[in-house]
This record gives C-alpha cells, structure tokens and sequence, in this order.
C-alpha cells in the first residue's frame, strides 16, 4: 500500500492523543502527509452569521488544533483542515474529495446501551469511507518502532 496522505480527524477529546501516534507512525514510516481535519456543527445559540468573522474563528480554531495535536516528529509534513457538518459525513467526503490513503480515527469503544444512544463516529466513518479506516481506542498500545 502506497500512503501518500493520512487522514486524522480531530473532536479535541483524548481519544485524539493514541489515533495521533498512529497516524504520525504511518507519517513517518511512509514519508505521508497527515491531515488534521476538525468538522464541527454550529450552534443556533452562537453568534449570528452577519457578526461572525469566520476568517478569525478559522484561524483560532487552526491556532488550537496546532497546539492540540502534535505530531510524534516535528519533520512529518501535515495540514489542517475544517469542515462543517456532520462529522461523519463530511470526514467520508472529505476522504473522498482528498483522495486520502488511509483514516486513522480515535474512538471511545462505547459497546451496548452507550452507543445505541450516542452513536459512533468512528463506526460510520468505518462503514462508509472508501479508503482503509483505522480505528484507534485511547488505551491501545502504539507499537515502539525498531
């Protein structure tokens, strides 16, 4: 498999951190870009569109997933992205429009009750992006690298 770009979507929970190391492994084993991408839906409560400045809140929001994700080497190339939507739905249609090589998704592994009433992100992302997916939950092991 020929990865050229990874893609990791952002939610700013700490699943984020073990997906991270994962995706920055892949980066530095394959040479890949990795993008960071953060979808979000906005709120009815938050600022009126004709008094958003979206060029500001796009650059702050870029300003604190720098300082959230730091890959595991400074040298791996990435990119930041945001989106807006439904997470799933746009982390699949952004993988298809960026022709990205692989996913690499933190999940929270809710099983039953939990996630029949929250849903799962990384389980549509799963069953619906046309690229490899790979789903990482926050207690998994990253393999040290020889």
């Amino acid at each position: 498999m020929n990865i050229k770009r990874i893609l990791c979507p952002v939610d700013f929970s700490q699943y984020n951190h073990a997906a991270n190391e994962y995706a920055s492994m892949f980066a530095e084993s394959t040479g890949a870009k990795i993008i960071y991408l953060h979808v979000f839906l906005p709120s009815p409560l938050e600022t009126p569109p004709e008094f958003f400045d979206a060029e500001k809140a796009e650059q702050d929001l870029i300003g604190k997933m720098e300082e959230f994700i730091r890959p595991v080497g400074d040298e791996i190339p990435r990119a930041y992205a945001l989106d807006m939507g439904l997470a799933a739905d746009q982390i699949v249609a952004y993988s298809k429009e960026h022709e990205i090589d692989i996913i690499v998704i933190g999940t929270h592994g809710r099983t039953g009750l939990r996630r029949a009433l929250m849903g799962s992100v990384a389980e549509a992302v799963v069953r619906r992006a046309e690229c490899p997916v790979l789903a990482i939950k926050s207690t998994a092991n990253v393999p040290v690298q020889a």
